[in-house]
């Protein structure tokens, strides 16, 4: 994978863009949009079924979500529209001018002012990628939730 994909798909911080909710392109988007295309026209069966499946009555808000996801727009954080304009990443790897945390010899840092939950992702990850490299590290994590 050419470095430049790498960038689009892996955050600064080390989490994965690729996998949430939120990527333009991401795998979130593409799989809401597949399922979005083959469940078209089931909400009239969804309703008829309802009856013998009663998890089938939530299934219009769950087809709201999916059209949320399916529309995802956010293009990551090297972009200048950073849904997290707070975040002191971005601008700390921008200035020193590097692709990710882990190149810069103050990692770990105490810039970076995540929640202990996502500060533990964030050193863990980049890490990780000190140790195997960015392209290997995609691959080891590119299936797992975004979420744990």
């Amino acid at each position: 994978m050419e470095r430049e994909e790498l960038l689009e798909k892996v955050a600064p911080c080390g989490l994965l863009c690729y996998t949430c909710t939120a990527a333009k392109d991401g795998a979130i988007q593409a799989h809401s949009q597949v399922l979005l295309r083959l469940l078209e026209s089931f909400d009239g069966f969804a309703e008829q079924f309802a009856a013998h499946e009663p998890r089938l009555k939530k299934y219009a808000d769950f087809e709201e979500v999916l059209l949320l996801f399916s529309e995802a727009g956010c293009e990551g954080c090297r972009g200048e529209n950073c849904m997290y304009p707070s975040c002191r990443v971005w601008p700390c790897i921008r200035e020193k001018r590097y692709d990710f945390c882990f190149e810069c010899e103050a990692f770990p840092c105490e810039e970076v002012d995540f929640e202990p939950g996502l500060r533990g992702k964030w050193l863990s990850g980049n890490e990780r990628m000190r140790e195997i490299g960015v392209e290997a590290y995609f691959s080891e994590v590119k299936d797992r939730s975004h979420y744990l």
